[in-house]
């Protein structure tokens, strides 16, 4: 590995075209796109995933088209390539978080949709605020330590696949287009008003035997038709969707009968049950679990703040490296913007305001670390912690603790977003100033596309809570799991049901008690471990989507075991392809039917 002076030297490119119009703006549209399909698989699945190398390899098929036809003289170059995906992958990743978590979560304790506007507004803002978090940080994580940062690297060995134009990437390239033709074009038969050729799922088990008197289809054991959720469970993985099949029928076989009982009541259909009792049960879980792998990161905090500021011996760093004023420019305004904002938008005391903006930063350069060393952003944990402890000191004000997680939770997820896209441009040789300007442009475009999809989405709670007719549209965990720890916080925990007082006892310990074991147990045994990520996670969602995402997880195990290099090629567009072909084509379904009334 080459130090900070040799790669200013050797590998840096500053004659080369980067931060180009023509860059800019494809990295503006497919962001875009990538959001609204981001929000929609996020708000059926609970997970939200970056589009990084979705976006490198639509660019290329594109800009190869566009030479090819002689609409433009030559494709994209590597570094226009690394700049477009920095600011598609802020644009798909860095903003909608928020719209499949806490905004909705708010709809659902509130029962009002906040205006569009101010979602808009604070949405921008807390992911420019991550953005100047991360500043600071590069030259230390990326320059000097060197830190690998996974998806960093594996975007940057994509775009250098691309370039070199070899035939296992043209074929990635084909994979990934007829994947998106064919989730776009299940969801049109599917869901488009007036066509309806398939319905949204078949009753595949009635055939299984019960143990109660209903049949599985009405405690939602169907099986979807949707290649989304067999998309997302490849990027899942097997161990995680397995245990997310067994929390879900755990809460569709187990719980949902025991909580429907005239003598219990606390559920008001099977069909349901997952959003009124297994919620209890997996947040709890997922909370727990979640600080227990938070603290396990205790030498990760001791590194972050350990390093030393060291002296420039190298003239080329002052006018190559983002300079740490543009940090402290970007902090203080985004961060007085955030607490004026909070103030006027969610009546979020200023004290507490200024109090979340200082976490933000402290949890936002430990959340890089991690994501550095480990490419897991710990940013549901630290979001999780944040909404615990501002609910204690807030504690009849669900709005305080849900958006200032959301501030410790989005903003490290921009930080540890650009950071990847740093480390990318690293290894290319990359100029870093202008991949800021890339990654600052693509949270214009990702806020305007997670906003618009969100509205058009969830227009009322009745999409995220179903009614006595219709089941929910979207499981939205993510949102249920923000809105139940809102509600023991702000309303106290005896005021639950008490079955759902028990269920959150024991979630919450063996949250703790599996998030233990994970940790301690060695590398070789854990993949054999029950996963809590994966359990917690399954009790949120219909039993349902859990076993189309293990059918996924499942078939992309079998073909990396197969052939691992072909499977690679193959399964990884494939399961891209159709998350986003299905989630684009969803959004434009939903907007059709909408007109069509």
């Amino acid at each position: 590995m080459l130090d900070e002076a040799a790669w200013y030297r050797r590998v840096y490119r500053p004659d080369e075209p980067q931060l180009t119009a023509r860059a800019l703006a494809t990295g503006l549209f497919l962001g875009f796109l990538l959001s609204f399909a981001n929000v929609y698989i996020g708000l059926k699945t609970g997970w939200f995933f970056s589009m990084a190398l979705a976006a490198c390899l639509a660019s290329f098929g594109v800009w190869r088209l566009l030479t090819a036809v002689r609409i433009v003289r030559s494709p994209l170059s590597l570094l226009e390539s690394n700049c477009m995906q920095s600011t598609a992958s802020s644009a798909a990743y860095a903003t909608g978080n928020m719209a499949v978590g806490v905004i909705p979560a708010l709809l659902l304790l509130d029962g009002a949709q906040p205006a569009a506007a101010a979602v808009a507004a604070w949405i921008a803002c807390i992911a420019a605020l991550g953005v100047a978090l991360a500043i600071p940080l590069k030259r230390q994580l990326i320059n000097r330590e060197r830190l690998p940062f996974p998806s960093g690297t594996a975007a940057a060995v994509m775009l250098h696949g691309l370039h070199r134009g070899t035939s296992a990437v043209r074929g990635s390239a084909r994979v990934l287009a007829a994947a998106i033709a064919s989730g776009a074009l299940l969801a049109v038969v599917r869901d488009l008003r007036g066509a309806g050729w398939i319905g949204r799922s078949s009753r595949a088990f009635d055939w299984l035997p019960s143990w109660s008197r209903h049949a599985p289809s009405d405690a939602g054991l169907v099986l979807d038709h949707s290649l989304l959720l067999v998309g997302a469970g490849a990027f899942v993985g097997l161990r995680t969707a397995a245990w997310m099949l067994a929390g879900g029928l755990v809460t569709a076989l187990v719980l949902g009968p025991i909580a429907i009982a005239p003598d219990v009541a606390a559920a008001t259909s099977l069909g349901t049950a997952w959003a009124e009792v297994g919620i209890w049960l997996g947040a709890p879980m997922l909370v727990g679990a979640s600080l227990v792998a938070l603290a396990a990161k205790w030498r990760a905090f001791g590194r972050t703040f350990a390093f030393r500021r060291r002296r420039d011996d190298d003239p080329l760093a002052a006018r190559i490296e983002i300079p740490l004023r543009w940090f402290w420019i970007g902090f203080a305004l985004c961060g007085a913007l955030a607490v004026t904002l909070g103030r006027a938008l969610f009546d979020i005391p200023i004290a507490l305001g200024v109090l979340a903006v200082a976490a933000s930063l402290v949890f936002g350069m430990v959340a890089c670390r991690i994501t550095g060393e480990t490419d897991v952003t710990p940013g549901g944990p630290m979001g999780k912690l944040t909404q615990l402890a501002f609910g204690a000191l807030h504690p009849q004000h669900p709005s305080t603790n849900l958006m200032t997680a959301a501030m410790t939770h989005a903003s490290s997820v921009a930080s540890a977003d650009l950071l990847n896209d740093l480390k990318s441009g690293y290894l290319l040789g990359a100029d870093p100033r202008r991949q800021l300007v890339a990654q600052a442009a693509g949270i214009v475009a990702g806020t305007a596309a997670s906003v618009l999809a969100y509205f058009l989405l969830v227009p009322d709670a009745s999409v995220l809570t179903g009614t006595a007719d219709q089941p929910a549209q979207f499981a939205a965990p993510g949102a249920h799991q923000f809105r139940a720890i809102a509600e023991v916080v702000q309303h106290g925990f005896g005021t639950l049901h008490p079955m759902h007082r028990a269920l959150v006892a024991i979630g919450l310990g063996a949250g703790v008690v599996l998030g233990l074991v994970e940790q301690l147990a060695p590398a070789a045994a854990r993949r054999w471990l029950p996963s809590p990520a994966g359990l917690g996670l399954g009790f949120l969602l219909p039993v349902s989507s859990s076993l189309s995402m293990l059918i996924g997880a499942a078939l992309a195990a079998l073909a990396v075991r197969r052939d691992r290099e072909a499977g690679a090629r193959i399964v990884w567009p494939a399961a891209a392809g159709v998350l986003a072909g299905e989630s684009l084509a969803g959004v434009a379904v939903t907007l059709a039917n909408t007109l069509t009334g």
